[in-house]
């Protein structure tokens, strides 16, 4: 999995930028250092990323989202983010993650294949009841993996919400998880569940069939 970094003042323009994150925008140093990171950013996620940035303090954990970056060529590349706001100076240190090879899917179309096995399963529950909607595994997995994506912080109350299920069984299904290396309890937190990188990877996979499945249909026709 690759992976950057880059330090940028509290107003977000860069001022240190490593190979990884050069490579990911495919810029040149010369070229990002000094660069806000509205100019680096996708007008998509403009609003959301300065929302994430007001939100950060000195010294808490760092805040989580996925964002899509702009390349000179005008396509967009999105990436994983963790930044972390420091003082003595005040600076902004993220570290982001990604995919080049072996990613079923873009990031974003991930995004959007979990944001689409949401909306089935709070149709579901709509329709059918609670009590004939529940899907332990898949749902933990898909709340878990929607919070990273949006910066978010999800424990075991939340997720049993999510999941349509008591917070004891979901307490339950999170322990097998963890012993199989799927999800794990971040760092300096007792109630902020994350996926492993085992876990986001089976994650993805299973995602990435939400776009498969019409094209498996049509070969079968």
């Amino acid at each position: 999995m690759p992976a950057g970094h880059c330090v940028s003042s509290l107003e977000g323009v860069i001022l240190q930028a490593d190979q990884g994150f050069l490579d990911l925008l495919q810029r040149r140093e010369a070229e990002v250092i000094g660069m806000s990171y509205r100019e680096l950013t996708d007008p998509r996620d403009l609003e959301r990323s300065a929302d994430m940035i007001t939100m950060l303090e000195d010294g808490a954990a760092p805040i989580r989202w996925q964002k899509r970056y702009l390349r000179p060529d005008g396509t967009s590349v999105a990436a994983n983010l963790l930044v972390t706001r420091f003082s003595s100076p005040d600076r902004l240190v993220s570290t982001l993650f990604w995919h080049d090879n072996g990613r079923p899917l873009p990031p974003a179309k991930l995004w959007e294949a979990a944001l689409r096995v949401r909306h089935v399963h709070v149709a579901r529950i709509k329709l059918l009841g609670r009590d004939l909607s529940t899907d332990p595994i898949g749902s933990l997995l898909i709340g878990i993996y929607l919070a990273e994506a949006e910066g978010r912080s999800i424990g075991i109350e939340q997720i049993a919400d999510y999941a349509a299920i008591p917070t004891s069984t979901a307490g339950r299904w999170v322990k097998l998880l963890q012993e199989r290396d799927i999800i794990e309890i971040a760092p300096a937190s007792v109630d902020d569940l994350q996926l492993t990188r085992v876990g986001l990877e089976r994650t993805e996979a299973m995602l990435a069939t939400v776009y498969e499945a019409p094209n498996a249909a049509v070969m079968l026709d």
